[in-house]
This record gives C-alpha cells, sequence and structure tokens, in this order.
C-alpha cells in the first residue's frame, strides 16, 4: 500500500529526513517512534502530499506520488495534528466542503454524513458553527472528514 525509496528532505541548515525506505502492506498498521527533531512528522507530510520530498520516491496504492498526486489523495484520508477549519462554517458545512473536495456530489455527502455523525458521536452539535466547538469536538469533525471520503489509506 505504501512505500517509501530512499525519501530525503532538506532544509539550508538541517536535512530533517535522510534516506528513509519502507514499506506498509494493505490493512497494516504502522507507527513512527523517536524523539523530537527526528523527522517523523516531516515524512508523515511528505506522504501526505503536503510537503515535496528533496529526494526520493513515495508510492501508494502503487501510483507515484510526484506523478500522480491526485490518484494518491483520492485514496488517502489524513488526519493533521494541527487542523484548520473554518470557524463560520458549521460542522455540517465543513464536511459537505471536505466532500465536494473530493469530488463527492451532494447526494453522496448527505448518505455519508448520518454513519459518521452516529461514529464519532456529533449528531447533537454538528450544526453549530466550528468556532463554538470544543477541542475534542474539533478531533471528531477532523476525523469524520478524513473518513467522508472512504479512503483506503488513512495517515494519522
Amino acid at each position: 500500500m505504501i512505500k517509501l525509496e530512499n525519501l530525503t528532505k532538506k532544509y539550508p541548515t538541517v536535512i530533517a529526513v535522510n534516506n528513509v525506505s519502507l514499506k506498509v502492506a494493505k490493512g497494516e498498521l504502522f507507527g513512527f517512534l523517536g524523539p523530537n527533531g527526528a523527522g517523523k512528522t516531516t515524512t508523515i507530510k511528505m506522504m501526505a502530499g503536503l510537503i515535496k520530498p528533496s529526494s526520493g520516491s513515495i508510492f501508494v496504492n502503487g501510483f507515484n506520488m510526484e506523478e500522480n498526486p491526485t490518484e494518491v489523495k483520492k485514496i488517502t484520508g489524513f488526519i493533521p495534528d494541527r487542523p484548520f477549519l473554518y470557524g463560520k462554517l458549521t460542522g455540517r458545512e465543513f464536511l459537505s466542503f471536505v466532500g465536494r473536495l473530493y469530488a463527492l456530489n451532494k447526494e453522496e455527502i448527505i448518505k455519508r454524513l448520518d454513519p459518521l455523525l452516529n461514529l464519532f458521536e456529533m449528531e447533537d452539535y454538528i450544526d453549530n458553527l466550528t468556532e463554538s466547538f470544543s477541542h475534542g469536538m474539533k478531533q471528531r469533525l477532523v476525523m469524520a472528514s478524513a473518513f467522508i471520503h472512504k479512503p483506503r489509506l488513512l495517515i494519522v
């Protein structure tokens, strides 16, 4: 499912990720452990397509991230450590917005919302503005948004 080949990320004064290669098979769980500054977040951001590697390759489900970033992102859900929410949108509007980013039509979004709202226990506050959400409610919303398009891969 995921293959990193000689992945490197260099900044002007530091090498954040140095020649990382690994494979994660379909159905496998994989985690990064290490001290602050070890390159965990940088590697995850490259895998999610948020930053480009200086060298090396990322393959997701056979697609090369550099050559087919849209195909990779279509099948990937990403839960960032510091998500951004539009405070003036309701939770429902935010999920609809994310669904549209993944090219879901209105009917598909509506069909997928109820199971997600139930799973993450958000029915009581989904129509409130996200700026009023507690930290935990925001985390639930971001997790639901990562699942709206039924990704084959989840990066957290």
